[in-house]
């Protein structure tokens, strides 16, 4: 992990699980993705990586 830019480990922990779901939806299910359920993803994520961040600035 040493070495890559800030940005890959949030962008990965929110696009791999939303491609994966999308992906078992539109093969297995033959459904849409709920948005909501993306909105509440990237929301999640957010706020996992902002305690990350004040998490290392208090140490």
């Amino acid at each position: 992990m040493i070495g890559l830019p800030g940005w890959v480990l949030p962008t990965a922990l929110f696009l791999v699980p939303v491609l994966v779901v999308v992906a078992v939806n539109r093969l297995f299910r033959h459904r849409p993705t709920n948005p909501n359920f993306i909105l509440a993803w990237f929301v999640a994520v957010c706020w996992i990586f902002a305690i990350v961040v004040i998490w290392r600035q208090v140490h």
